[in-house]
């Protein structure tokens, strides 16, 4: 007589093996779809614009779709080299270029560890300076240097950069007002455009407003101060979108409701970073889509 067949019992240790091997299946079949993504033809690659969520600061990663990487601005602390992380293979430790609009403190701190971690390419900059710790220890950065000015343009395939503010700035100057001096650009790509401000003040606005015409996306100045986003550059510029990178619960007072009330009869539709957490402006060259895309870290 036949014996019955004995019944196979998981063991603990068997258990473990499993799911280890499940994991290492799961990582893989991640690490395909990422490297796939990356060796895609560019013509199939979106534009995209992270606004990353740094806390009272500002930080801008723009990843081209030739494969570019450029950064405006790193925030206030090393925030930004988790956020970078995230969005990045850990492998990948190339940006190609890094945009410093203004040597404010929290615009250019995270960017000072960020060349100590990563391959950067090119630091584009007006030449201003600033006597603090965080301006001296930027200013020693061993990177090469490129300073522009309006009417410059940048290009990457289909994508550019034109430069709309400041004008002429000598290389090592100390202005004394250093939100004035602060790097404006329109993006255009395509029927995509967007307006980038940095910490632009009212004055300043009104040099480059009638410069940048209708456009998609509005990066709404120095956080929502109520010395930025007039109501000139608005009527200019009918933004559909608005964002604002600001920290939560900031002793500013950022965004102001005077600034907020504006874009809202305007009729922009406002994303926050405090409230929304990172944001992601994706275009195929046609109209961009808009929408918070929250990361690990």
């Amino acid at each position: 007589m036949r014996a019955a067949p004995k019944a196979h019992h998981l063991t603990r240790e068997r258990i473990y093996q499993v799911g280890l091997v499940l994991c290492v299946c799961g990582f893989a079949m991640a690490l395909w779809a990422h490297t796939i993504s990356l060796v895609m033809p560019w013509e199939q690659r979106p534009l995209r614009v992270w606004m990353l969520d740094v806390g009272q600061g500002d930080s801008l990663l723009i990843e081209m779709p030739t494969g570019e990487r450029v950064l405006i601005d790193g925030g206030r602390d090393k925030s930004v080299l988790s956020k970078i992380g995230t969005i990045l293979p850990p492998w990948d430790r190339r940006i190609d270029v890094i945009i410093p609009t203004h040597p404010d403190a929290d615009h250019i701190t995270g960017l000072i560890e960020l060349t100590e971690r990563y391959e950067v390419g090119l630091m584009i900059e007006t030449g201003a300076m600033a006597h603090t710790p965080q301006g001296e220890a930027f200013s020693q950065i061993v990177i090469p240097r490129k300073k522009v000015s309006a009417g410059d343009v940048l290009v990457y395939g289909d994508v550019t950069l034109e430069v709309l503010w400041p004008e002429q700035t000598k290389q090592g100057e100390y202005p004394q007002d250093r939100n004035g001096a602060s790097l404006v650009f329109l993006l255009t790509y395509g029927q995509t455009t967007m307006l980038l401000t940095g910490d632009a003040e009212e004055s300043a606005e009104h040099a480059f407003s009638e410069l940048s015409g209708d456009v998609d996306v509005l990066h709404v100045g120095h956080h929502g101060s109520l010395t930025s986003t007039t109501w000139k550059l608005l009527n200019l510029t009918r933004p559909e979108f608005a964002l604002i990178s600001v920290g939560e619960n900031n002793t500013y007072g950022h965004p102001h409701p005077v600034v907020v009330s504006r874009l809202i009869l305007s009729g922009s539709k406002i994303f926050r970073t405090d409230l929304d957490g990172d944001i992601l402006l994706t275009s195929y060259g046609g109209e961009p889509t808009v929408a918070p895309h929250p990361l690990l870290f």
